[in-house]
């Protein structure tokens, strides 16, 4: 625990020295004016969800694999072979540093739109889970990664794919397979944080399934990681 602490602490120096705190923080801060000017247009839940839910999904994503190639360039990884350190602190802590932030950004915009009418819980738990599995995505592309730009081009399409549950969302599909996407859960913790009419069975399956999806996107990001760090350098 220690060593995790001490590896959150640094991680989150390098994200701030990297000005990948100032970017999330500006992005929030317009979000933010523009969902308090649009606030009384009417019911803006759906497109609240939307533009709330990108948001710790592209930093998750985008800011893990801008991170680790910063590092591979500056050698990082290549000392970390031979560093007496846990590779689980090292590949968590950059986990949950990106998790905090866009967590943090997300809520910063839920109470710009909502004020506090909205189950803070709730919407936390979406926020963080949603960061953490696109986090845990980011890490197996950039596993396979060697610049930026191929980054991107590999990341693109599978946001667009983890983003199908949204087509049932915003009812032009019903597609029952887009729910068994890891999204769907986070999503559905999401929107039910401000609809007090979901059923506790709807919220017990958001929970677990954004639970599992994170452990289990988690196990395989770790094994992909550390096979490629020992086999081949990174991409």
């Amino acid at each position: 625990m220690r060593e995790f602490a001490q590896q959150l602490k640094w991680q989150m120096m390098i994200l701030h020295k990297n000005n990948l705190i100032n970017i999330s923080v500006a992005v929030t801060v317009i979000y933010a004016l523009i969902f308090y000017a649009i606030r009384h247009l009417g019911d803006l839940d759906k497109l609240l969800t939307l533009l709330i839910f990108n948001d710790p999904a592209v930093i998750g994503l985008l800011f893990i694999g801008l991170g680790f190639l910063i590092e591979k360039n500056q050698r990082v990884l290549s000392v970390f072979m031979v560093a007496p350190q846990s590779m689980h602190a090292y590949l968590l802590s950059r986990m949950v540093s990106l998790t905090i932030i866009g967590t943090l950004c997300a809520l910063g915009m839920a109470f710009f739109a909502k004020g506090l009418e909205f189950n803070i819980a709730q919407f936390t738990l979406g926020a963080l889970s949603t960061c953490f599995i696109f986090s845990c995505i980011g890490l197996i592309i950039v596993s396979y990664s060697n610049e930026f730009l191929v980054y991107l081009l590999k990341s693109i399409p599978v946001l667009f794919a983890m983003a199908l549950p949204m087509l049932n969302y915003f009812d032009i599909t019903q597609v029952s397979a887009f729910q068994l996407l890891p999204v769907q859960g986070p999503l559905s913790l999401m929107a039910y944080s401000y609809n007090t009419s979901a059923a506790e069975n709807s919220m017990i399956l958001a929970v677990l399934g954004s639970v599992v999806w994170c452990v289990v996107l988690y196990a395989a990001s770790f094994y992909v990681f550390k096979k490629r760090l020992q086999h081949e350098p990174i991409a």
